[in-house]
């Protein structure tokens, strides 16, 4: 099975995440939660103990989430980045590094490599919010390609343990 179609259960998101994140504490219920406010909802095929199984493209706007939570970035501060990742999913695993998020305030645009910055005028991107916030910038393709190096390993393992059982 190809890394792409690769599936998860919640449990193995969590453990595949805990190695993104080991100082922290994640429990099956935030997955439930970022499911139910739109953060990422799990698409896979597949379903266990009754649930639908992720995908690598599903995991990574809750490792988004996290990653920002992080640096002191809530959620209720980039309620508009879900649905940009998802929009860009493809573009982003392909490109890898060098894709990145940048915000201030409630504004957040994704910038991908060699794209003109110039095109996106800085003054209305910092106009649309008049109060004083954080400028923040992540590189969200490093990101990506992190959860890729995740999923080969995890996929390894996988084929390794089936080898050794049969």
């Amino acid at each position: 099975m190809d890394q792409a179609q690769q599936e998860y259960s919640a449990s193995e998101v969590r453990k595949l995440l805990q190695k993104l994140f080991p100082h922290r504490r994640l429990v099956l219920s935030q997955f439930t939660y970022y499911n139910q406010c739109g953060v990422a909802k799990p698409l896979g095929s597949t379903y266990r103990r009754g649930r639908r199984c992720y995908r690598l493209m599903d995991i990574l706007p809750i490792a988004c989430v996290l990653a920002l939570k992080e640096e002191g970035i809530p959620l209720k501060n980039i309620e508009t980045l879900p649905p940009l990742i998802h929009d860009n999913l493809e573009r982003i695993f392909a490109l890898g590094p060098n894709t990145r998020l940048h915000g201030y305030g409630d504004s957040i645009i994704l910038l991908f490599p060699n794209q003109d910055a110039s095109n996106i005028p800085l003054e209305n991107f910092l106009a649309e919010n008049q109060s004083p916030s954080l400028f923040w910038s992540f590189d969200l393709g490093l990101l990506a390609r992190q959860l890729q190096a995740l999923s080969v390993e995890s996929l390894e393992f996988r084929r390794d343990r089936s080898a050794a059982a049969a």
